[in-house]
């Protein structure tokens, strides 16, 4: 039973240090339906990159292996972009340099 124990602790401490999961869950579980991961990222791999410095638990820009992301300011959707892309000056910061982005409308919460 100790040894069933200790193993489930080292998994969870793995876990933790290379995934993104414990983060995004507690971001899914505390952010009453205003927290998301975006569709073509995981719950594994979603890093959030800018909080939202209000009083929702929503992300403004976050990253995976493969992406950046960043909400629209004036509609319900979110953008995201390849990181290997063909932009010229290319600046992940500044969305205005994105220049082969796509908009996804954001999940309504459940």
């Amino acid at each position: 039973m100790k040894r069933v124990a200790l193993l489930v602790l080292g998994m969870m401490i793995v876990l933790t240090l290379t995934t993104k999961l414990p983060q995004n869950a507690w971001g899914l579980l505390e952010g009453h339906g205003s927290y998301f991961i975006p569709e073509e990222s995981s719950i594994w791999t979603f890093q959030v990159d800018v909080d939202n410095a209000g009083s929702g638990s929503f992300w403004l820009r976050g990253s995976d292996r493969t992406r950046y992301y960043a909400l629209s300011e004036t509609t319900w959707e979110y953008f995201h972009i390849e990181k290997e892309n063909a932009c010229e000056r290319f600046d992940p910061v500044d969305i205005a340099t994105w220049c082969e982005l796509r908009a996804t409308p954001i999940p309504l919460p459940h």
